[in-house]
């Protein structure tokens, strides 16, 4: 059976970066793939929010995408916010997807939005009784997860999605549509660098590409 996916992240572009080969993964497999961004990205960079949004359109184009949103929290501004606010607005896109998996944020990231999310995540969808229980994985974000205090970080990564070369292909061809956020290696946010990710966590668990996330809840 097909599945419903959902993926919530803080901000565009996380998305891709975090698990975009995945998401081409779920799409060619004919799953339903859900995509939520909790901020406008752009605001306390000081890009054009305009800019941004157009180019999370062109991700999700050249991702195949059809169901997305975007909140309006302000970019990484999510500690100013209630925490049962953010809990609440992922709660609604809970009851609209019922998804089977979830991925997310881990708290492992240096980015205090990508630990909030991670937080709000977890909080709306407790495994409570009588309702339906997902899956939720977790991953980390280049250029958040190399900067954190090694006494911070919880755990190595203990799932392994394999990909192909056509998903890889995808996840870049959506990453160059993020203009903005592109850099030359050796930035983490460069082509080249995820391109290094892919095939160092292939060789992680015995595969020529992969990406890796952390098991946050698990339900068989």
């Amino acid at each position: 059976m097909n599945k419903n996916i959902l993926i919530v992240v803080a901000h565009a572009d996380d998305e891709v970066l975090g698990c975009g080969a995945t998401i081409s993964k779920h799409i060619r497999n004919k799953d339903n793939v859900s995509i939520l961004v909790l901020t406008d990205s752009s605001s306390a960079q000081g890009k054009d929010i305009n800019i941004r949004h157009n180019e999370f359109l062109k991700a999700m184009n050249i991702l195949g995408v059809e169901d997305f949103e975007k909140l309006n929290y302000k970019d990484n501004r999510l500690d100013s916010y209630d925490l049962v606010d953010i809990v609440k607005d992922i709660e609604i896109i809970k009851e609209k997807i019922n998804p089977d998996i979830v991925y997310t944020h881990s708290y492992n990231d240096l980015n205090l939005d990508h630990q909030i999310t991670n937080k709000a995540v977890l909080t709306a969808f407790r495994p409570l009784p009588n309702y339906k229980k997902c899956n939720i994985f977790a991953f980390d974000i280049p250029s958040s997860i190399e900067y954190q205090s090694v006494y911070h970080l919880r755990t190595n990564p203990n799932y392994y999605n394999t990909i192909d070369e056509i998903d890889l292909k995808v996840k870049i061809q959506a990453m160059m549509a993020y203009e903005t956020e592109l850099h030359p290696f050796p930035h983490p946010r460069s082509i080249e660098n995820l391109e290094i990710s892919a095939k160092k966590e292939g060789t992680m668990c015995g595969e020529a590409l992969a990406e890796s996330f952390y098991i946050e809840r698990l339900i068989n």
